[in-house]
């Protein structure tokens, strides 16, 4: 027996996920399955874990408070952006106080992750581009981060973000030159399988590096901006990212260059 849930919502609102408890218990729900864009895929994460652990959503809010597996989650993006169906972190809207929380923890991450590109062909040009400057938004900032054996963790406690290393390189780096080739393909062309494909990919790549280095000064900023004004996330995102690039430069001269080409920019002084 299945029983849809169909009170998800941009940016997702606390009470979205509460209703989708209460849908879950009512008809004792065995699995999860979160289908849709990053909103809908929170909620089902959200929500696995008030199911397996009890208490109410916000008492989860906050870093490592998951204190064990969760009820079992099956994710399947229909866009290509968050990346949510492989990170650690689900993002809420706290309408009540006007405020955006995370939950962070490695059990978020689902059972099982579906990345059909198919799914995002009926996508509409406006949330293809922005959802896909969301997930290069994911891959620059992992890219750029503070590298691992520098990251600030006060003694004592602990994060699922690690700062950056050699596999964040890796994954960022592949996912930026996929942006750059397809993005503006796919928001041309819904029906473009190839740039589909490419896009899928690099935003589950994407989300695969952020979930591991964390995030840095795009998202802090975006977060009060969605609050205010209730813009969507990538678009927020890509509202701050030249300004934040510009400023992270003499830090990441080298990270800088390379995004660069892998965008396809090239001429006199990438290489130096």
């Amino acid at each position: 027996v299945v029983e849809v849930f169909d009170g998800g919502a941009p940016e997702p609102p606390l009470h979205a996920v509460e209703d989708a408890i209460s849908v879950a218990r009512d008809c004792g729900a065995e699995v999860l399955l979160g289908l849709g864009g990053g909103s809908n895929m929170d909620i089902a994460k959200a929500a696995s874990v008030v199911l397996t652990h009890g208490g109410a959503v916000k008492d989860y809010a906050g870093d490592q408070l998951v204190p064990g597996p969760i009820f079992p989650l099956i994710l399947v993006p229909t866009t290509s952006g968050t990346g949510s169906e492989v990170t650690a972190a689900a993002v809420l809207n706290d309408t009540e106080q006007g405020a955006k929380f995370s939950i962070l923890s490695n059990h978020l991450r689902p059972r099982f992750a579906v990345v059909d590109p198919l799914l995002a062909v009926s996508c509409p040009p406006a949330v293809t581009a922005a959802s896909g400057i969301d997930a290069l938004s994911h891959a620059v900032e992992g890219y750029t981060a503070i590298d691992n054996e520098s990251f600030p963790l006060p003694e004592g406690e602990r994060t699922v973000y690690q700062g950056r290393f050699p596999l964040v390189d890796l994954l960022a780096e592949r996912a930026i030159g996929l942006i750059g080739t397809h993005l503006r393909r796919a928001v041309a062309d819904g029906e473009d399988l190839e740039a589909r494909e490419g896009m899928a990919l690099a935003a589950t790549l994407a989300g695969m590096a952020f979930s591991n280095s964390g995030v840095a000064v795009v998202h802090a900023l975006e977060y009060p901006l969605n609050d205010t004004v209730h813009t969507p996330h990538g678009v927020g995102c890509g509202l701050f990212l030249p300004y934040v690039m510009r400023w992270t430069t003499p830090a990441r001269p080298r990270q800088m260059a390379r995004i660069a080409q892998l965008l396809g920019e090239a001429g006199p002084g990438l290489e130096e």
